[in-house]
């Protein structure tokens, strides 16, 4: 008892903590690859050499091993903290992990078509050079949902569109589902363009996306991971952001077979996705009634270098795969089945991705703006009484364009 007080008091701990606010319990899997048996603090508990600890609880983790000290951020569901031969530790977050299964299941590609036990067992035993399978198989359904999702978003080649067409706006869109719509075009922006909007969305200040968590209140969430700010545009000035935003509304009036007006809509939602960032599937809009969302346009400044596909999950039959390329736009639209709108951002497993999203609404104006049709509060908008002097969808312009410097 004595000697393990002194080993106790001579070696440092480790913390894996997990934010108090996060209140849900969190899977810690530790992983003894060295060669002398570990002291858990706290919960109580005891790895021997060569064996595994997984449990599920609330609070800090606390291991008697050389020094590190994580953080396990709010929202956060699984972690895993190795410690090799050497003693040296390592940690794998959600992000980590759910990436480090993928790149386990690619190698048991043979599996690729049925979620069996062998592709399962395959999957446990190739992730970070093997893991539990039981854990293996709760993570990969936590993080993945299921083997369908992960197949779309990771093995599974892109749409092909069904036809193609010029655009009086001078894009060429390459149509992949007719109802509800859903066209990309390739190059709708140039690098110059998206260096200079990357400039305006101030990448140094980005925050981390929230999701509304009741009360009022927000949080962090797995299901969307990604560094975001909303960019206001001012309509008094043509400028890069302004003309992007401008020739999208253009882009969708055509699509969308009526105009959509410029002023007193959302601002454009500027989105950066690092290694292992992702959005869960999830609706935009339901189109519902005048001044609601009707669809969406995603313009992609970044795409990531492997990874980061826009997918349509809504079934094996009618699941769609769009593989951005740097510049290009993608439509969607919400009527007359919205459930079919249902798309998700997979995650990034190689490079970056940004995005600038820009949501369509009818029937709004700089008089009735758009979070006059919701009950999320009003938010403020510095150029909300600007207006576009340039031309505008089908209409001529009002008075000579002014030029920002």
């Amino acid at each position: 008892m004595g000697g393990s007080r002194q080993r106790l008091i001579n070696v440092a701990v480790i913390f894996v903590v997990c934010t108090p606010r996060a209140a849900q319990a969190l899977n810690v899997l530790v992983v003894n690859r060295g060669t002398s048996p570990v002291d858990i603090l706290q919960p109580r508990g005891w790895i021997d050499a060569g064996k595994t600890w997984w449990k599920k609880f609330s609070g800090p983790l606390e291991l008697v091993t050389p020094t590190l000290r994580t953080h396990v951020a709010d929202g956060d569901s699984y972690q895993v903290v190795m410690i090799d031969p050497s003693g040296a530790t390592s940690e794998h977050d959600p992000n980590a992990l759910q990436l480090a299964i993928s790149t386990a299941a690619h190698g048991c590609s043979t599996h690729h078509n049925a979620p069996s036990s062998a592709w399962e067992k395959c999957v446990a035993e190739k992730t970070l050079d093997g893991l539990p399978q039981k854990f293996v198989r709760r993570a990969f359904k936590h993080l993945w949902s299921d083997h369908g999702y992960w197949n779309l978003c990771e093995a599974k080649a892109a749409t092909s569109s069904v036809r193609s067409r010029a655009l009086r706006t001078g894009s060429v869109i390459e149509v992949l589902r007719e109802s509800p719509l859903v066209a990309a075009a390739r190059g709708f922006v140039s690098h110059r363009e998206c260096e200079q909007l990357m400039i305006r969305a101030g990448m140094d200040s980005l925050t981390r996306a929230h999701i509304g968590s009741g009360g009022g209140g927000t949080s962090t969430s797995e299901a969307r991971e990604t560094l975001t700010t909303n960019m206001f545009i001012n309509w008094d000035v043509v400028d890069v952001l302004s003309n992007t935003s401008a020739r999208m509304f253009d882009f969708a009036s055509e699509l969308l077979g009526e105009n959509v007006p410029y002023e007193g809509q959302e601002p454009v939602n500027f989105l950066h996705y690092l290694p292992g960032f992702e959005y869960k599937p999830h609706e935009d809009g339901s189109a519902s009634s005048r001044g609601k969302r009707v669809a969406t346009t995603l313009v992609y400044c970044h795409a990531a270098d492997r990874g980061g596909a826009t997918v349509f999950p809504i079934g094996t039959s009618e699941e769609l795969k769009f593989v951005p390329r740097a510049g290009d736009i993608l439509f969607f639209q919400y009527a007359p089945h919205p459930y079919k709108a249902l798309h998700a951002a997979c995650p990034v497993s190689a490079g970056n991705k940004s995005t600038l999203t820009q949501w369509h609404r009818l029937g709004v104006s700089s008089d009735k703006p758009w979070d006059l049709f919701e009950d999320w509060g009003r938010f403020h908008n510095p150029h909300a009484s600007s207006r576009w002097p340039g031309p505008r969808y089908g209409m001529p312009p009002e008075e000579p364009t002014r030029v920002e410097i």
